[in-house]
């Protein structure tokens, strides 16, 4: 387990050399390209192109510096596996794919990046090879090759207009084009009809699902459209397309985090909440709260997983939360480190969450047509409150519900993590809050409408403890159903079992039967004319010979 530790110390280093530099291009407004040609075709140059500026440099950080705390983290999570070096070198390809995507203003280099993130995360989530993280892990990457293929399309198109370089154009009028960026990013960052792949994919170990639901991979169809804002906010209509497919999702994942019993699933929901908030800001046109919220989630999402992963460890892999209660009393530093995540998730004041949501919130006051966009707001996050709320009851306040002679412990390195995480978490939220706004104006609001999410807050309080104290058995079946099934997600995509099964019936009809008799007709075809061939041309050859004996005699 050596290689972990050096891998963590490196790309923690490396993470804050990135930090520093991330400071020095946002004051002194700096930007770098790096071109690299690399062949010409007829007029269409391939380049290999970097683009550096204080964003890609911030992003890289919050990877490098989660990745270097969940290295640390599988020293004893993945201690008892056998194939830890794979799952290590898996882990670094998957980063790098990541900080390529992410430095890469050109089409073709991006998809290297971007194919790399869907074929690793497959790998990842079919790690357990077992039936269930098999379906789990086709379900991820054919979903993600719908968005692979729109990004070929898109490079195709980029062809035509001369180069793949995005940088190249001032403005796009396309709206096909457009179209098929925007859809790309809804898959990799799986909002609706695309979210199933999202829950699914936690058949991955805890560590991936830390590392992937947090920075990277749904991440980056956010990033990719940040990096096309300027195309994108000249068409009003695509504006409008990606608030209302974000409402949906963001109703579609809060709802189903509220009945749902998986513990790695009711944070992988909230992960996709939370994608679908920043779409919604993305749809205000405010891409630094958009790029504020990311970074920010990505912290305190990853101390999420990685707390609830190690009460899953202790527990000798139980997800369920209806076995758990008072597990503050057996794992403390765990809890407290999931209830700081969970605090920071909400919005609490003073904790990471709050300065980018708080900001989303005043933001939201100002908008022309507010009052419908800002009650979908306010709807988020007040259910938000409510799966939180639900988790946190189900581990601290309910009875213990598994066998009482289980030993619980909290692992050295996990716990080293994911403290170090933490104190990220606390903190790094007020530090980007003086970093990305110390020079735009203040909005000045009401008072009332300053605590008027934290009045609901506590009124949905009151409201939540009577419920799970006296209404807690009560079972909504149709309900339990519907979200369940993730909208009926799940049943639309199995009932298309039928194009599987006769894919199968013609492959044992056709490539196991006809076909094998055609290729040994075929085979022993070739072979009998590759003999014949071979006597016509000795046949040939003693012939040319004859003649040319003949011509000397004469001659």
């Amino acid at each position: 387990m050596i290689y972990y530790y050096l891998w963590s110390m490196y790309l923690f280093l490396l993470s804050l050399l990135l930090l520093l530099i991330s400071i020095n291009f946002y004051f002194l407004e700096f930007n770098i390209m790096v071109y690299w040609n690399i062949l010409n075709i007829n007029s269409m140059e391939f380049n290999m192109l970097m683009f550096f500026d204080w964003m890609t440099f911030m992003f890289i950080f919050i990877v490098f510096f989660i990745s270097s705390m969940i290295m640390i983290y599988c020293v004893d999570y993945m201690s008892h596996e056998y194939n830890k070096n794979m799952f290590l070198l898996l882990m670094i390809f998957f980063i790098f794919s990541m900080m390529l995507l992410v430095i890469s203003p050109n089409l073709m280099s991006i998809l290297l990046g971007w194919d790399g993130l869907g074929l690793i995360s497959f790998v990842l989530v079919i790690y357990y090879q077992n039936v269930f993280s098999m379906n789990s892990g086709m379900l991820t990457i054919l979903l993600n090759r719908i968005g692979d293929t729109l990004i070929l399309m898109s490079i195709g198109w980029f062809s035509m207009l001369g180069s793949w370089n995005f940088l190249n154009f001032y403005k796009l009028d396309n709206l096909m084009l457009l179209m098929m960026i925007v859809l790309a990013a809804f898959t990799k960052s799986a909002q609706f009809p695309f979210s199933s792949w999202l829950p699914a994919a936690m058949a991955a170990p805890t560590p991936v699902s830390s590392l992937v639901h947090s920075s990277t991979l749904v991440t980056a169809g956010v990033y990719l459209l940040i990096r096309f804002n300027w195309f994108i906010f000249n068409k009003e209509i695509i504006l409008i397309y990606i608030f209302l497919i974000s409402v949906i999702t963001m109703l579609f994942a809060s709802l189903s985090a509220i009945i749902e019993y998986d513990m790695k699933k009711i944070v992988a929901f909230s992960t996709l909440s939370q994608l679908s908030f920043m779409f919604i800001m993305y749809s205000f046109k405010n891409i630094d709260l958009v790029f504020f919220h990311l970074i920010i989630h990505a912290l305190f999402k990853s101390v999420m997983f990685m707390s609830c992963g190690s009460m899953i460890h202790a527990m000798s892999g139980i997800q369920d939360i209806r076995f758990m209660g008072y597990i503050f009393n057996y794992m403390p530093l765990t809890s407290t480190i999931l209830m700081v995540s969970m605090f920071s998730l909400c919005g609490i004041p003073f904790f990471s969450g709050f300065y980018s949501k708080d900001q989303i919130i005043e933001c939201s006051y100002l908008l022309k047509n507010c009052m419908y966009m800002f009650i979908l707001l306010f709807l988020s996050i007040l259910l938000t409150f409510i799966y939180s709320f639900r988790l946190f009851y189900y581990l601290m306040m309910k009875k213990f519900s598994y066998f009482n002679i289980i030993s619980f412990s909290e692992s050295k390195n996990i716990s080293i993590s994911m403290t170090m995480l933490m104190m990220m978490t606390l903190f790094f939220g007020l530090m980007m809050n003086y970093f990305v706004y110390y020079k735009i104006e203040i909005y000045f609001i009401e008072i009332f409408e300053k605590l008027l999410v934290y009045s609901f807050y506590l009124l949905l309080l009151n409201m939540l403890l009577i419920y799970l104290k006296y209404y807690l058995n009560l079972k909504f079946k149709l309900f339990n159903f519907f979200f369940y099934s993730l909208w009926l997600l799940n049943k639309l995509i199995k009932s298309h079992k039928f194009m599987f099964m006769n894919s199968i019936n013609l492959w044992i009809s056709m490539d196991k039967n006809w076909n094998e008799i055609y290729k040994i007709s075929i085979f022993l075809f070739v072979k009998k004319m590759k003999k014949i061939n071979s006597l016509m041309n000795n046949w040939i050859l003693e012939l040319l010979l004859i003649l040319i004996l003949y011509i000397v005699i004469i001659f």
